[in-house]
């Protein structure tokens, strides 16, 4: 039997060691300048751009007032500047397709009610359809701190978030960030140009995936342990994305929340969207748009007592 275990335990480790080698032959190799590892899966993300300038300016010793979270619908839809307009010290830690999956791990290894004593996560239709693993790829590059991603990627229980990890922590110091331009600091990315494509007839009714329904509720108590006042809202949406579409979301979110103090602060359809004007593409904001509904959230955030009106003597 002893002789069986130590059988086992030599294929094992064998299978370990040839899969890294297999794994890092994939990363190492790099016809044109580029890995053949990507090539394997289009879950595999870019290093650098917004998440890379965003999650690497984020400081979790620094106390900021708000932080905002969630997918490219938030770092694009969220202005922090509008918050520090209004004298709130603000950062948008959003990041390309997060998930709840994924920002229930951000949220236990990098914020508290310190650093982020009111966090807004945006809700969005598009997080709650995926698995997390495009984000998890994402994160690997180019977020700075390891844990939350490791977390995630145990969670998921997918081997292809292992490959996207390791590809992750190696390729992060053999390649080049590449450049965000549309980075404006402070976590927030921003597009200035409008969409001249209408948008589509309307869809029916969302996908929500039950696992993100499971962390979008853990959220809730993970925040509730740590004193972090939580707020749930959702931007505005072009046509095609509200009404019928928009229903389970709300509905959801509003089962979720009920019996709490969370409000859900819900932009989805409120009257005069600039169905053009105000957006960059069939999702996000553009810097008009976000500019607008930003000072709309904060607004109701003080109205409501979440945040102090400060005076405008007072105001950076």
């Amino acid at each position: 039997m002893r002789r069986f275990w130590g059988h086992l335990m030599a294929f094992l480790l064998l299978t370990a060691v040839v899969y890294m080698a297999f794994l890092l032959l994939l990363i190492l190799v790099r016809p044109n300048g580029h890995p053949l590892l990507p090539d394997t899966g289009d879950y595999y993300k870019e290093f650098g751009k917004n998440t890379w300038a965003g999650h690497r300016e984020f400081d979790p010793r620094t106390a900021y007032d708000v932080v905002i979270i969630g997918s490219s619908h938030a770092y694009r839809g969220y202005d922090p500047h509008i918050f520090q307009e209004h004298g709130h010290r603000a950062f948008n830690l959003g990041s390309t397709a997060q998930t709840p999956l994924n920002t229930y791990f951000l949220i236990r290894d990098l914020l508290d009610s310190s650093n982020a004593p009111l966090l807004i996560l945006d809700a969005y239709e598009g997080m709650m359809a995926s698995s997390g693993l495009e984000s998890i790829s994402d994160l690997a590059l180019n977020q700075a701190h390891i844990k939350p991603v490791l977390g995630m990627a145990w969670a998921l229980r997918d081997i292809r978030a292992i490959n996207v990890v390791a590809y992750g922590l190696v390729y992060q110091h053999l390649g080049t960030a590449s450049p965000a331009p549309d980075y404006k600091g402070l976590g927030f990315s921003s597009r200035t140009d409008s969409t001249a494509t209408p948008a589509p007839p309307p869809k029916g009714p969302a996908s929500l995936s039950p696992q993100q329904r499971h962390y979008m509720a853990k959220i809730v108590e993970l925040c509730r342990e740590k004193g972090i006042r939580l707020v749930v809202a959702s931007h505005y949406g072009r046509r095609n994305k509200r009404g019928t579409f928009h229903v389970p979301l709300a509905t959801f979110v509003d089962s979720m929340l009920r019996g709490t103090d969370i409000p859900y602060l819900d932009y989805n359809s409120v009257a005069g969207i600039g169905d053009h004007d105000w957006f960059c593409d069939a999702n996000h904001l553009n810097y008009t748009g976000a500019r607008i509904f930003t000072e709309q959230l904060v607004d109701t955030l003080e109205t409501l007592g979440y945040l102090p009106r400060k005076p405008i003597s007072s105001r950076p």
